[in-house]
Parts: C-alpha cells; sequence; structure tokens
C-alpha cells in the first residue's frame, strides 16, 4: 500500500470517527432535552426496591403569589423541596422519597398573598391507598378558591397534579 492510499484510509477513518461522536452527542443532547425538567416520581433515585416517592405538581392558577407557609415530607426527605413563592400562574414540581419507609406522605401548605387563606396539597402514597384526601383550602377567603388534584400514578411511585383556581 502507497502511502497516498493510507492517508486516504486514515482520513475516511477519521471521518467516520468524527461522525460518530457528533451522533453521539446529538444523542445525549436530544435525550437531556427531552427529559429536562420531566421530573416524577418513577424516575426517582431508589435505593430500595418498592421505596414511596411522590411527585406533586403544583400550579398557582391565580393572580396572587402563593407564599410558602409549611411542608413535610413525612417518613422520607426532600429531593426537590417547595419554593418560598409560586408566582401567579406558574407550577412547580416538589419530590420526596421514602428508602427506609412502606408509605410516606406530604404537605405543602401556601397562604394565598400575604392575608388570604392557606392552601394544603397532600399526597397519601401507601400501598392499596393513594388519595389527596387532606388537600383543600381554608382560612379567610377561601370560598372564592378551590384546589383541583388528580392523581396520575399509583403506589410507590405516586404522581399527583394540583392546580388551584
Amino acid at each position: 500500500m502507497n502511502s497516498t492510499t493510507a492517508g486516504r484510509r486514515l482520513s475516511h477513518n477519521r471521518l467516520a470517527a468524527a461522525g460518530a461522536a457528533v451522533a453521539v452527542a446529538a444523542g445525549i443532547t436530544a435525550a437531556a432535552a427531552v427529559g429536562a425538567g420531566a421530573a416524577h416520581a418513577g424516575t426517582m433515585p431508589i435505593t430500595h426496591p418498592g421505596e414511596p416517592t411522590v411527585a406533586m405538581t403544583i400550579t398557582n392558577n391565580t393572580d396572587q403569589n402563593e407564599y410558602f407557609a409549611g411542608a413535610t415530607a413525612g417518613s422520607g426527605q426532600w429531593i426537590t423541596a417547595p419554593r418560598i413563592v409560586l408566582a401567579p400562574h406558574t407550577s412547580e414540581t416538589v419530590v420526596s422519597t421514602a428508602p427506609t419507609s412502606r408509605s410516606e406522605t406530604d404537605f405543602v401548605d401556601y397562604r394565598l398573598g400575604l392575608t388570604g387563606p392557606t392552601a394544603t396539597y397532600e399526597v397519601q402514597d401507601t400501598a392499596g391507598d393513594v388519595n389527596t384526601a387532606m388537600s383543600g383550602i381554608n382560612g379567610a377567603g377561601y370560598a372564592h378558591h378551590f384546589i383541583d388534584a388528580h392523581i396520575a400514578t399509583g403506589y410507590p411511585s405516586v404522581n399527583a397534579h394540583f392546580t388551584q383556581w
């Protein structure tokens, strides 16, 4: 083989390797873009099979800020804790896991405006009884607001969606 043929083969191999690297990088970038912001309980870091995980997507569909008033991750720990302020017409996803428990009950409380009612967002993640029964609004002016709660997936990886109107 002469040096011209060897040089061409080397160039072809380099082009093929560069093309493969670009394809891999594009695939990683596309996968990251698709998954960005798509956290849900089914994607939580599980350390014990069957451990309860909760992802609560909370949407403030009002014209007022919601101010953090308290929260608990029940028997677990926060992966993504609630915000201090949830602005009007925005959403957040609050995520927790309970690696050493068979159940988990999460509460997140927000006050609507500076002096308005308190919205309680709650998920109970227990085998055979996944619910949002303790969710609701109470306090002065509560009758003007309501929470629409929806459970998208069940035990042990619960995804729940809340919209306050």
